[in-house]
């Protein structure tokens, strides 16, 4: 019998308490910055409705080894452990333990639980999740003891991993980088044979998506949901899921056909702004949301599956960032992106970039198959360890 083991016969035969998270932690709200504060890089990270840091600034208002929890945003419910002091922003929550709980101990039950709260996420656009959802919560409260066992063979097995993903990480970071610089130098105006520079506008029409209530999502019309959009540069009739009401006027004025692209128009930063996804199925009947927009082709110009990849590149980016308004959010117009100039080259040669970036793509993203399949293991395998350390037998008080 290992220590663990023999921890959890002498302390709890009979199982544990649960309780709601806000019984054992406190969970509060960050506090809004001043945007003309934050910059590039600085001494302490701003952490908001994403994954990475919101920029940097000169002042902190949480110390390190400190949990937080996305708000908002196409990352709405993921959970970080900080190991520096940071600016808590107004975009995420932070979880501070009270007395009978260890600090890494709630941040393991926490993480376990994240695919649960990102699936509790509501709102017609940008997803948000509420703090009576991560309040709810029941986590099992065993001993202190057991608790300090539990963390230290996750962290080991935490340390493990990283160390047998690491290779396969960097491995996966050059390839990532392989298709990056390939896709900017196959799209390069200067390398097709006689491109034509085309303003956007005289090859799209623009609009901007659906909002409602969200007493009319669960039911109705198939619905492109921002994070659609944000995380796929392709989109498919299987990648739909979302489901809302919609009158025939807006069904009329906002369905999705073959080949339209759909832009991210606001975000946090302007780095998740002016992301794009392109339709590849015939859809009969589909709408977008309202913080996206949809750009319809006017002219057979461009083949769809280019458009997956003509707006991903440097040039285009930086047009992006460089043309976002700011006021709380950052945000992107129809009319600004109708301005970027693309070279079009033939079909020919967009069928030939489009044949040789596939492959790369596939590469680097597919989860079935490549490098991101074997990290996808490594994940696996710890979470299936962090779940069964995790479950309890449930005791009344």
């Amino acid at each position: 019998m290992n220590r663990l083991e023999n921890l959890l016969q002498e302390l709890c035969p009979e199982g544990v308490e649960f309780d709601r998270l806000d019984n054992l932690c406190l969970i509060s709200k960050g506090v809004q910055f001043n945007k003309t504060d934050m910059k590039d890089q600085g001494s302490y990270p701003v952490i908001n409705g994403g994954i990475n840091p919101s920029g940097y600034i000169e002042q902190y208002n949480q110390n390190e080894k400190t949990i937080t929890i996305s708000q908002g945003g196409a990352s709405a419910g993921y959970v970080k452990w900080l190991t520096v002091k940071f600016w808590a922003g107004a975009h995420c929550y932070v979880l501070k333990p009270f007395d009978r709980v260890l600090n890494r101990y709630l941040y393991h039950f926490v993480k376990s639980q994240e695919y649960k709260l990102q699936e509790c996420q509501y709102g017609a656009g940008i997803p948000a999740l509420a703090k009576s959802t991560v309040a709810s919560l029941k986590m099992p409260v065993p001993p202190l003891s057991v608790q300090s066992e539990i963390v230290q063979i996750l962290d080991n097995f935490t340390e493990l991993t990283a160390e047998l993903t690491a290779e396969l990480t960097a491995e996966l970071t050059a390839r990532k980088k392989q298709y990056s610089e390939y896709l900017n130098i196959l799209i390069d105006r200067n390398r097709f044979s006689n491109p034509s520079i085309v303003k956007l506008g005289e090859l799209f029409d623009f609009r901007n998506g659906l909002s409602k209530g969200k007493e009319f999502f669960g039911k109705g019309t198939p619905f492109i949901r921002y994070t659609d959009v944000y995380n796929k540069r392709v989109l498919h009739k299987e990648d739909i899921s979302a489901l809302v009401e919609c009158t025939p006027s807006e069904l009329e004025k906002l369905k999705i056909s073959r080949g339209d692209v759909l832009f991210t128009r606001t975000s946090e930063t302007a780095e998740d702004v002016g992301w794009s996804s392109v339709m590849l199925d015939d859809m009969e009947d589909c709408v977008f949301n309202g913080f996206t927009i949809r750009a319809t082709p006017k002219t057979e110009r461009l083949l769809p599956e280019y458009c997956a990849y003509c707006f991903s590149t440097n040039e285009f980016r930086q047009y992006v960032t460089s043309h976002c308004a700011f006021t709380t959010r950052a945000s992107l117009t129809g009319k600004a992106i109708a301005e970027y100039e693309l070279a079009v080259p033939s079909i020919a040669e967009q069928q030939e970039v489009v044949n040789v970036l596939d492959k790369l793509y596939l590469l680097c993203n597919s989860l079935s198959s490549g490098l991101p399949a074997e990290i996808e293991a490594r994940r696996k395998q710890y979470e299936y360890y962090r779940d069964k350390l995790l479950i309890f037998k449930e005791v009344s008080v």
